[in-house]
């Protein structure tokens, strides 16, 4: 057993680590309930902290902008792509991982089905959420997918092109399915919208479809 004191301690930091993410869950909450009413542009970062009755300054611990609170915590996102993508079988060739990491990642866009279809519904009225996703997301994503390639290919990212390059083609066809999900309201299947997509990609490549490979076996 922990001595009391120690014991204490414990309970005061699970306290305070509860509080926390209570309060994060508060400001993001209540800024997209604002997004919603008000529209994106037309809410200040000082609506959503006066909706919690926190300052501004509280605001900045949890959310470096009013576009992080939107996006809520997508660099957990970006780590979940690294280690699906190595977590795949190191005989599979970087586009198959990709494809295999990118289905996975298909069921964390379901559990944030309706946070996305109100990003699709903002972005089209503000400039700023679209600047952000590709100025500060996107770039993140492809840093994090190329570093787990360059991992598995046992290679240097910053003297070799192909896990940077193999990233980017997995971006693009992963944000290309994505927006065409969204924009369908969900109604088109993510999962087969990531099969054209990186089938493209592999044929762009010079490789056979994993996806053409998997039919080929079944009949």
């Amino acid at each position: 057993m922990l001595p009391m004191a120690e014991e204490k301690r414990a309970e005061d930091l699970g306290r305070r680590e509860r509080k926390k993410r209570e309060l994060r869950e508060a400001l993001e909450s209540n800024a997209l309930r604002l997004f919603q009413r008000k529209g994106y542009d037309a809410t200040t970062i000082q609506d959503i902290t006066d909706a919690v009755d926190v300052s501004v300054r509280t605001f900045f611990r949890y959310f470096d902008s009013k576009e992080a609170v939107l996006f809520g915590d997508w660099r957990k996102y970006t780590e979940s792509s690294y280690h699906l993508i190595m977590s795949r079988p190191p005989e599979e060739p970087p586009l198959v991982a990709l494809f295999e990491a990118a289905k996975e990642l298909v069921k964390l866009d379901r559990e944030n089905e309706d946070r996305l279809k109100l990003i699709q519904k903002l972005v089209s009225k503000s400039r700023k959420i679209g600047d952000y996703e590709r100025n500060v997301i996107y770039p993140e994503f492809e840093r994090s997918v190329a570093r787990a390639l360059a991992e598995r290919m046992g290679v240097d990212v910053r003297k070799d092109p192909r896990p940077v390059l193999a990233a980017a083609m997995a971006a693009a066809a992963w944000t290309t399915a994505r927006k065409l999900w969204m924009a369908s309201g969900g109604k088109l299947s993510m999962t087969e919208l990531l099969e054209m997509a990186f089938d493209f990609a592999s044929q762009a490549a010079g490789q056979q479809p994993e996806t053409q490979r998997k039919r080929g076996r079944r009949h």
